[in-house]
């Protein structure tokens, strides 16, 4: 069982902090906690797995509260017309994100800094090794207790990476449920307003442009499928923003999900159901998905779209209808850069095994949820 006060406890004892800024999280916080010790049936290493990153994340906002009191000129950091990859895992987003962060112009959180955005005591800007080592050791450990979990998606510490782990920190995220039974979090998470976790995510943005200062004249480039359900709020938020949206057929996406999920629950749950997985995530990406599809309609100009196939057969020259899309020349450096990173990145991962009966899906779920995306997209 998770004990709140323990936990609130030991973020105030590591960091010394007590300000924990906005009391918004608190409820979230508290739910989270309630559902899992009533929903997620945890094993003993998951409860632990679960206490220890929970107490991370509490020491992260206090020490993030505790920077923007001291350096209020964090929030004068402009963040300029980010560039925005929506999609669902398996849709080639990864690579479109991974090849426009390797352009020098272009810069992204990279996965140690979403686990651990805030500096350290006594850490000097520009300097954050001791987080990269966590996030490193953290990362090792994952593929220790998980080693299918490469085959799903591209694990490095280094590597450009979801910013939903930053909107972990405002506890409005769905990465709890990514990997963990918790229907009553769920339901309050799709509750909520989360024009909030938008604003804190621009300024955890600002925040790690702060922390590296050869970062103020690079362009953000963001990805994480979660934007699909909230993209109206992000582009309240980042007005200017060019979302770029991958696109495949959901047949293959949606049970890829539901197995990278699974994978995930299986390290640290005492018992975990596939068809309770499979419904609940086919459910909420048919939704979020629906969602992104009406927002872009009416602010066509804020959107790209990009066919999977035609990311995978030839991605440097899809990059050109990119950055016209963008704005940005297409230089021959963001191109041999890109080239680059394709070349180290092209080792086999092996093959990631999945299909909707694995998780009690059928093909008419998928046609009836999912018809008005795949007329549109696919078809």
């Amino acid at each position: 069982m998770l004990n709140e006060l323990e936990i609130i406890n030991e973020a105030k004892n590591q960091t010394g902090l007590e300000n924990f800024g906005n009391p918004l999280f608190v409820e979230g916080f508290k739910t989270l906690i309630n559902s899992i010790n009533k929903e997620a049936d945890l094993n003993e290493v998951g409860v632990e797995a679960q206490k220890h990153r929970l107490i991370g994340i509490l020491a992260n906002i206090l020490r993030i509260e505790s920077a923007f009191i001291e350096n209020p000129e964090i929030l004068n950091e402009e963040i300029k017309s980010p560039v925005v990859i929506v999609g669902l895992p398996r849709t080639g987003s990864t690579m479109t994100h991974r090849l426009l962060a390797s352009d020098p112009n272009h810069t992204a959180m990279l996965w140690w800094e979403g686990r651990y955005p805030a500096m350290l005591e006594n850490e000097q800007r520009g300097n954050p090794v001791d987080r990269m080592e966590m996030g490193k050791a953290e990362v090792e450990a994952v593929m220790q207790a998980s080693p299918d979990a490469l085959t799903i998606h591209p694990w490095d510490y280094k590597g450009a990476d979801e910013e939903i782990l930053l909107l972990e920190h405002t506890f409005f995220s769905t990465v709890p449920e990514s990997f963990m039974r918790l229907p009553a979090y769920s339901h309050w998470v799709e509750s909520q307003d989360h024009i909030h976790a938008y604003v804190q995510l621009k300024k955890m943005l600002q925040y790690l442009q702060w922390q590296n200062p050869g970062r103020e004249n690079k362009r953000w480039v963001l990805k994480s499928p979660h934007h699909l359900g909230f993209i109206d709020k992000l582009l309240n938020v980042f007005p200017d923003s060019k979302v770029i949206q991958t696109h495949r057929d959901p047949y293959k996406t949606v049970p890829s999900f539901c197995s990278m999920c699974a994978n995930l629950f299986e390290p640290i749950s005492n018992s975990y159901d596939k068809e309770e997985i499979g419904h609940h995530w086919a459910n909420k990406l048919a939704k979020v998905l629906n969602h992104c599809m009406k927002i872009s309609r009416l602010n066509k100009e804020n959107f790209l779209d990009l066919e999977f196939n035609k990311m995978i057969k030839d991605p440097i020259s899809e990059m050109t209808e990119v950055y016209d899309f963008i704005g940005e020349d297409f230089t021959h450096q963001a191109e041999n850069a890109m080239k680059a990173w394709k070349e180290e990145n092209q080792h086999e991962m092996g093959a990631h095994q999945y299909s909707l009966k694995e998780f009690n899906l059928d093909d008419s779920f998928i046609s009836e949820n999912f018809n008005e995306y795949i007329n549109q997209y696919i078809k």
